[in-house]
């Protein structure tokens, strides 16, 4: 389609795709062309997002500043399911509608969570690394020794932070382990974690209680450094947390203090306060920690599937039609006044 001829102005303000040939193709059916580009720039982003009727984004900040800035904007769409890198409120004041994208990768994440679980549990990368390094012939059949203390799943207590839908998958990983579960989460009801085998507690109680601590609750302005030096200090010394959801959930160098210390026992990161980590990140040099880059999402599937959910929620919004996942439906009426 020719950008001349063309009816609306989609703009990707950044993404892990060198074009945006599956969104176009998407985007065509409402008469849209799609201008990519990868910047994170704050003016850089406020001059190619300036007329664009409508903006996908990965990573880069929609700012206040960003969203004064736009003409005819009418919808702002997140590649992934974390929408903290827009400021919705400057969108709804605008009367624009901003939508995350919620509807993929829930194995990807939780299977991710359950492999940081499991391998922090068994000590995998302790072990892969003894045996690379002789110490398996050195020792023989003690080398389990070195491994020390070596756990195992059944009957551990568990806490998922945010019940949604990976938290609700990674529950039930857990559960099949024969792990009780416990869950924090103030939007869940005690009777839909009941139907689900998950007991609700309140923050403190899963901290104290659970041996191994599982977040998955999107990062907004009540999460942020939700878990603290106060919640860390709480933890049992045997009790291990993972993170597959963002990094400003946790107070990383509270976190950094408590496995420094051997206050916990380890951690599992798929996210980081800054990404990517400092080349001097003294979590780089731990050994009770395993260090992933904020990959958990991806799949052979999930890499297209996020680029069409976003576009094809783009085309229903520019088409007049309801968009399936709003995270401020107050917009609509905002921009109807």
């Amino acid at each position: 389609m020719s950008r001349n001829n063309a009816k609306y102005e989609v703009v990707i303000t950044d993404s892990d795709f060198e074009d945006g040939s599956v969104e176009q193709d998407i985007l065509s059916g409402v008469g849209a062309v799609v201008k990519k580009h990868q910047t994170f720039e704050a003016e850089e982003i406020k001059r190619v997002t300036k007329m664009a009727d409508a903006i996908i984004t990965e990573l880069a900040s929609v700012s206040r500043d960003v969203i004064s800035n736009l003409d005819k904007t009418r919808v702002i769409v997140t590649y992934g399911i974390g929408y903290d890198n827009v400021d919705v409120n400057a969108a709804t004041e605008r009367g624009i509608l901003v939508c995350n994208n919620p509807d993929f990768m829930t194995y990807e994440v939780s299977e991710h969570a359950l492999a940081l679980i499991l391998s922090l549990v068994r000590r995998l990368p302790i072990s892969d690394r003894l045996t690379r390094e002789g110490e398996w012939s050195k020792q023989g059949s003690m080398i389990w020794v070195k491994l020390m203390p070596l756990s195992f799943m059944d009957e551990k207590k568990a806490g998922v932070v945010g019940l949604g839908r990976i938290g609700k998958q990674v529950a039930a990983f857990l559960q099949a382990f024969h792990t009780k579960v416990m869950a924090f989460d103030p939007y869940i009801s005690e009777e839909t974690a009941n139907k689900l085998g998950i007991e609700m507690v309140d923050l403190h109680t899963l901290m104290k209680e659970s041996d191994i601590i599982s977040v998955n609750t999107l990062l907004t302005n009540e999460t942020f450094h939700l878990i603290g030096p106060k919640e860390i200090s709480l933890m049992k010394r045997t009790a291990i947390i993972v993170n597959t959801s963002r990094g400003k959930i946790i107070d990383q160098n509270a976190l950094v203090e408590a496995l420094t210390s051997k206050k916990i026992a380890a951690a599992g990161l798929d996210v980081f306060e800054k990404e990517p980590l400092d080349a001097n990140d003294p979590l780089l040099n731990m050994d009770n920690v395993i260090l992933t880059p904020h990959v958990a999402g991806y799949s052979e599937k999930s890499i297209n599937a996020w680029r069409i959910l976003a576009a094809e929620e783009v085309a229903r919004v520019l088409g007049g039609h309801q968009p399936k996942h709003p995270i401020n439906s107050e917009a609509l009426s905002k921009r109807q006044s």
